[in-house]
């Protein structure tokens, strides 16, 4: 790239990131929003998250079994997950584990899943839906049939909120 189209590029990018900072306003001032610590704690918000699938998933041909089963996955930090999936040495946040979600009739599941206070950060879903129920069988990976996340799903926790998110099953695996 050309020393002025580079300069642009980096121009533009920090003016992207100042514009969507938490606590900014629309000309690019950010402040501190009531829900901040303020005192050096380091500050928090938590997501509830909802589970469903895409109408690929629910009508693809690859699809073997009904879409019941537990999911398993885990968040991690956004800056830490490439479109292949976590960056080598990337270390789950969290764990995401629940005994089993229904998806069979509905577009999302009655089954939700509510982290712990979290730092404000950009997190990134990665998860599965067991649908044979062999997770420790299969060396706690997908299988083929099994629906899973694509590594494009990220939301935003904001300190001092409680943030919901709905998880996605994007691609039947296999």
């Amino acid at each position: 790239m050309r020393p002025r189209l580079l300069g642009l590029a980096t121009f533009a990018c920090a003016l992207a990131a100042v514009a969507c900072a938490p606590g900014s306003d629309a000309d690019g001032a950010t402040g501190s929003s009531s829900g901040e610590a303020s005192s050096g704690a380091e500050a928090t918000g938590t997501v509830t998250l909802g589970f469903s699938v895409s109408n690929g998933v629910r009508m693809g041909p690859n699809l073997q079994d009904a879409l019941v089963g537990p999911v398993y996955g885990a968040l991690y930090l956004t800056s830490e997950v490439t479109i292949t999936g976590p960056a080598e040495g990337a270390v789950p946040i969290v764990a995401i584990e629940l005994d089993e979600v229904d998806l069979s009739t509905v577009e999302v599941a009655e089954v939700t899943w509510t982290s712990a206070p979290l730092p404000a950060d950009r997190y990134t879903v990665l998860a599965m839906l067991d649908l044979d129920g062999n997770f420790e069988q299969s060396d706690e990976l997908p299988d083929p049939g099994d629906p899973v996340t694509l590594p494009t799903q990220a939301f935003e926790i904001i300190a001092g909120e409680d943030m919901s998110f709905v998880v996605i099953f994007d691609m039947i695996y296999g």
